[in-house]
């Protein structure tokens, strides 16, 4: 799903952060955070330049790219990451399984794959929490897209059973990232409804409504779900309003925080300005949700 002008606005944002911040980030580039079918699992975690005496709060970041393309390296996840580290954060950036032609007609990593994966990263931020310096109590994701899907399925869902630990998450931002993929996407009146269920169907397999429930943030919300943050393009032509509007009431309903901003004129990749403002609404949304520690 196309992001184009929102990356890049984020990328200039984040120049101008590292230009004004006296805190700078480091990276740690491709760290092993499992495997699955053999394959490495690989993160980049940002995080503050200067030495903490206390554990501070994670922010795990996943790419968009409607389940089948897009990189932890993406501009906007870049612009993220190093935007966190500058205000105290630790930030990890997965890759994770992408839904692939397998030959024989078949497709490779569809559901439950990438959502796997990401509980994984949550698992491994835990239970390396001493490593990372992070406090495992103070956990938030962010993405976008398909990455906003996937992340307000770790804050409404949590598959750990007694004494394991949790893949839940505390605090969510959404970034125009569907919510429930029960409906059929033909029906919305948008440009790209039959390129989405397209997708989608490759996804969780055509027709199989036992992947679409499970894959549905909205169907999974109870009063455990985690506060969220839901940034919308109002003419987006991916992801109607309506999905997010809908995971938004039924947050609300189950009496968890939730704040919906739909910016009315932007679509499915904020313009420069949009993108500004999406991002210090990011930052400060972690901020008071899990108390980071600002640098002066």
């Amino acid at each position: 799903m196309l992001r184009k002008f929102f990356l890049l606005a984020l990328v200039a944002v984040s120049v101008s952060l590292v230009a004004s911040q006296a805190a700078q980030a480091k990276v740690e580039k491709d760290v092993v955070y499992g495997t699955a079918n053999g394959e490495k699992l690989l993160a980049d975690v940002y995080s503050p330049d200067e030495e903490s005496n206390e554990p501070r709060p994670v922010v795990l970041l996943i790419h968009g790219g409607g389940w089948r393309g897009g990189s932890k390296n993406a501009g906007g996840v870049t612009a993220i990451g190093n935007g966190l580290a500058q205000r105290g954060f630790v930030a990890v950036s997965i890759n994770y399984r992408l839904v692939k032609p397998a030959g024989d007609g078949k497709i490779a990593n569809q559901w439950p794959a990438a959502i796997d994966d990401c509980r994984q990263a949550v698992r491994w931020i835990r239970e390396n929490a001493e490593k990372l310096s992070v406090n495992a109590t103070k956990i938030g994701a962010a993405g976008d897209s398909a990455g906003g899907h996937l992340v307000s399925l770790l804050g409404t869902t949590d598959v750990a059973k007694e004494g394991e630990t949790s893949t839940r998450v505390q605090a969510v931002v959404n970034i125009y990232g569907p919510g429930d993929l029960t409906k059929d996407w033909t029906k919305y009146d948008i440009d790209a409804n039959v390129a989405v269920q397209g997708m989608i169907d490759n996804f969780l397999g055509k027709g199989n409504v036992e992947n679409q429930k499970a894959a549905s943030p909205t169907l999974h919300v109870d009063d455990k779900s985690a506060n969220f943050l839901i940034l919308q393009g109002g003419k987006d032509q991916l992801v109607p309003p309506s999905q997010v509007e809908a995971l938004h009431e039924a947050l609300q309903n189950a009496g968890c925080q939730s704040e919906l901003v739909i910016y009315e004129n932007d679509g499915h990749g904020f313009g420069a300005g949009t993108a500004i403002q999406a991002l210090v609404k990011t930052v400060a949304f972690f901020e008071h949700q899990l108390k980071a520690a600002v640098p002066d």
